[in-house]
């Protein structure tokens, strides 16, 4: 799933994200589950007439280092 390809993908075929329900009552393992479970490939849905593909790097860097490194470089190009 990870491999998939989302200029081959069927945009018909994949989970609008924007549809999927979680409980925030429920354990985080079985929110988990659950999302895996309407979503089928947690790697490429839609939203909308986008598709997305997430992927996750393997470096030390988190996502707060990103966002710092995003909202970094978005107020050079503002200024």
């Amino acid at each position: 799933m990870k491999e998939a390809d989302i200029m081959q993908a069927d945009r018909d075929q994949l989970v609008d994200i924007n549809s999927i329900e979680i409980d925030k009552n429920r354990s985080v393992e079985s929110r988990i589950r659950n999302y895996l479970e309407q979503v089928g490939n947690p790697f490429l849905v839609k939203t909308g007439e986008y598709i997305l593909k997430f992927t996750f790097a393997d470096c030390d860097k988190d996502m707060d280092d990103r966002m710092v490194e995003y909202v970094s470089r978005m107020s050079k190009i503002r200024c």
